[in-house]
Order: structure tokens, then sequence, then C-alpha cells
């Protein structure tokens, strides 16, 4: 596929969506948002990083992104080892580490709703406090939950309780339409 650029006036139309502080554009992009924890995928500049608070904003990007055809790679932590938010058509990386709260706990029914952002170690010390346990356990404890997700992470524990596709019940998801 063949994708466009982002123009001054569309980098403009993003920071009026999120705001000067959550949005890096040009030269203010920070060299992390290049790469993962894995070299051998390289470090690719995105043009711009969005740095969402909500479900919404996420919508509003990806439907702007979508009509112009600019690239959007998703971020969590950038912990990751499989290059999965590598930016490698440039666009724009959506990093969801903002999006980092435990929404509620269903105590009856042992589920837990979290925004995609919320780090590993947090999510396992919460489940604690609230007498439950989070089973899968990735070597990378500041990973995000969303990242986990995408990668199907396990860890140690993965043989006895399974893998995180194994934990996830339902996912609110945005499409770029």
């Amino acid at each position: 596929m063949n994708y466009n650029k982002l123009t001054p006036a569309l980098a403009e139309e993003l920071r009026s969506l999120l705001g000067e502080k959550r949005f890096q554009y040009g030269e203010g992009v920070k060299e992390a948002y290049s790469h993962d924890e894995m070299p051998i995928y390289g470090k690719v500049m995105p043009e711009a990083v969005c740095l969402v608070e909500s479900t919404e904003e996420v919508s509003a990007i990806m439907k702007l992104c979508s009509r112009e055809k600019i690239p959007v790679t998703v971020r969590g932590a950038g912990t990751g080892l499989v290059g999965g938010c590598v930016p490698i058509h440039g666009g724009i990386v959506l990093s969801t580490e903002r999006m980092n709260k435990i929404l509620s706990y269903d105590m009856k029914n042992l589920v837990v709703h979290t925004q995609p952002g919320v780090l590993l170690c947090d999510l396992a010390a919460d489940a604690l406090a609230h007498g439950l346990m989070y089973p899968p356990d990735p070597g990378e404890k500041t990973a995000t939950l969303g990242g986990n997700v995408s990668t199907n992470a396990g860890g140690m524990r993965a043989v006895k309780y399974g893998v995180t596709r194994d934990y996830v019940l339902a996912m609110t998801v945005v499409l770029p339409s």
C-alpha cells in the first residue's frame, strides 16, 4: 500500500485533538518511539507521536489517518522483542502508555476491566491487593497489558496457567474506519 506523509495541516489537526503536551511532531519526536528492545528490527523515526488517553481519541486519530492514508503504529511501553511497535512505514506512533488505568473489578466473576496501557507489574500488584492473581507472567514486568495481548505473551507460568489470550474475555477495538 502507498502511504502519504503527514502534512503540517494534518499535524495541526492532530495537535488540536490532543493538545500541545500530548503531541510530538517532526524534530520534537523523541528517539525512544523509533524502536523496541530488539535491535535487529532497527530504528525508524515516526513523523509524529500521539499520546492518547481515551478510546474516543484513538477513534478520532484512526479516522483521520485512514482518510488521509497515514500509517499508524500502536505502541505500549516499547518493551517488546518482536518489532511490533517499530514504525516501519513512518507515519504516526499511537502511544497507549497514558491509557494506564485499572477501571474496575467484578469480584463475582473474577474479572478486571483495564485500559491497554496498564503495566503488568501494576496489574499484578493491584490484583494481589484484591486477593487475586493475574497468571500470565512474562519476563518484562514493565510491559503493558495491551502489548501482551498483541503478542500473546506467556512467561514462566504459561505451562500451568496458559498465556495472555486465555485471560481475555472481551476488548473494545477501534477500527480504521
